[in-house]
């Protein structure tokens, strides 16, 4: 069995990127997800998983801007934490891999 790089075991730290790689690449067939961390181990490079990263933030930005109100405070408090908890961990991966 081929070592898990740092990279990988810290990507499958945010939720965003578990969700990215355990349902859409296995809906899509990028990987099979029989064992998804050992797959994207083996099938992805670090600045692909940087980009998916990247990709993720963006949404995750979106998404807290569709849960704030004209006057700048929740509409959605529950939907608006979880992203904010989203954005956090997508941010602290990056802060790490992100090559300036």
């Amino acid at each position: 069995m081929t070592k898990l790089r740092q990279i990988v075991k810290d990507a499958f730290k945010c939720d965003e990127l578990v969700y990215q790689f355990s349902e859409i690449d296995v809906a899509d067939g990028l990987i099979a997800g029989e064992d998804v961390m050992a797959e994207v181990n083996a099938e992805y490079v670090d600045e692909a998983i940087v980009k998916e990263a990247e990709w993720r933030l963006d949404i995750a930005y979106e998404n807290i801007d569709d849960c704030t109100g004209w006057d700048g405070r929740p509409s959605r408090p529950e939907d608006y934490r979880l992203h904010k908890k989203e954005a956090r961990q997508l941010e602290r991966f990056l802060k790490k891999y992100r090559v300036a």
